[in-house]
């Protein structure tokens, strides 16, 4: 539940092309573009609050593009076409990887989340910390009150699962730091002294980095495997994402990027709006523990994933990608800056795509541990209706 998400409608888009766009969307050409970043002015430590204002602010999208990282689209080509050679291992090895005591938030996981019900097969995950092969230390108690920190777990039949996914982890880890320096910066500017809240609550005192593999399965005409991704919020303090890699189901053979499908996220005049990264660029999208700790400067934007529907007698197409969800430790304790209210944590319009943070959020200070936890419980609500 580290990133909690609600269903979608599955569109074909090789019927309508380009996905249809719906009540209040503007013209493609009006849309809010992403801001880019280059790695050489964050490394420099160049001022670049006015940046990060126009991507994370109230009028943002939540998510900028870094270019320049160095060794990124090399780690990225290591990593990705192991997603689907690990959802391609048979499922009784799969069953050894899964962690049920986790909630099944380490290792492999797929069909264990539901959408009204249903299982969700549309795609299979693999989770692991790259920081601390233990974040809990071994600490068996830490482990029954958090489940989230438990050790990873590797399979020894992709025995280059390990070094890549660790690497590149890593490497996302690192250049996320200094995009919140920035934001500790601009925080600021507003309330004096944040000074670097943000930047110690997610890298001086925390090991609690949890990253996701994804393979979404290539689905047909003819398949039921339900929706790819839908409309969520990451619970985290930025989320770090690794352009996406389409592929031939069967072949493994990489094709180009499929248009209409991908990341999208909801602008804040509710249009939708696509956000995937360049192939040559990282993706940062600004998470609810900034949006809490930074009373509001920053603020996090509902986003989902549209798949492809292949037509039938075509080859099957699967879109690998990998997050890196950066966040506080699961006991730090968060609140708003001194001089913001509460209320500040919500300042603009909240969406109806998915249970607002308002109403997740009752009162600060809260345990990052107690958000996860509730937006669990208030997500899966609106998952499942009924009786369970």
């Amino acid at each position: 539940y580290l990133s909690i998400y609600l269903p979608t409608p599955r569109t074909s888009y090789r019927e309508r092309g380009l996905a249809r766009k719906s009540r209040g969307d503007m013209a493609a050409s009006d849309e809010p573009k992403v801001v880019v970043l280059d790695y050489k002015d964050l490394a420099a430590g160049n001022d670049l609050t006015a940046q990060i204002k126009e991507a994370y602010g109230p009028e943002g999208l939540g998510i900028l593009y870094v270019k320049n990282v160095p060794g990124m689209q090399e780690a990225r080509e290591d990593l990705l076409p192991l997603a689907r050679r690990v959802a391609q291992l048979p499922e009784d090895v799969l069953s050894k990887y899964e962690d049920s005591t986790s909630y099944f938030n380490i290792g492999w996981s797929r069909g264990k989340e539901k959408f009204k019900g249903k299982p969700d097969i549309a795609k299979g995950s693999f989770y692991a910390n790259p920081l601390v092969e233990d974040p809990s230390g071994g600490d068996e108690e830490i482990q029954k009150m958090w489940p989230v920190a438990r050790p990873n777990i590797w399979p020894t039949e992709v025995p280059e699962l390990k070094p890549a996914l660790t690497k590149m982890g890593r490497l996302v880890h690192e250049t996320a730091k200094p995009i919140i320096q920035q934001v500790d910066k601009l925080v600021s500017e507003v309330y004096p002294e944040h000074g670097t809240t943000l930047y110690d609550r997610t890298f001086n005192e925390s090991n609690f980095t949890v990253t996701r593999l994804l393979h979404y399965f290539g689905v047909t005409e003819s398949d039921a495997l339900g929706d790819w991704c839908g409309w969520h919020n990451d619970n985290s303090t930025i989320t770090g994402l690794v352009p996406a890699m389409w592929l031939e189901e069967d072949s493994g053979r990489q094709v180009d990027p499929i248009p209409g499908a991908g990341l999208f996220v909801e602008g804040r005049k509710g249009e939708t709006i696509p956000v995937a990264s360049p192939k040559d660029c990282l993706g940062f999208q600004i998470g609810e523990a900034s949006q809490i700790l930074t009373g509001g400067v920053v603020q996090a934007t509902p986003h989902m994933v549209k798949g492809h529907i292949t037509p039938d007698g075509q080859p099957k197409i699967s879109r690998e990608t990998y997050a890196v969800f950066i966040q506080p430790k699961w006991d730090c304790v968060m609140q708003e800056p001194k001089g913001a209210g509460f209320e500040d944590i919500f300042r603009g319009s909240e969406s109806d795509k998915i249970p607002p943070l308002s109403s997740r959020l009752k009162a600060t200070p809260v345990g990052f541990g107690e958000l996860l936890n509730q937006s669990h419980l208030i997500y899966y609500g609106y998952n499942n209706p009924g009786p369970n």
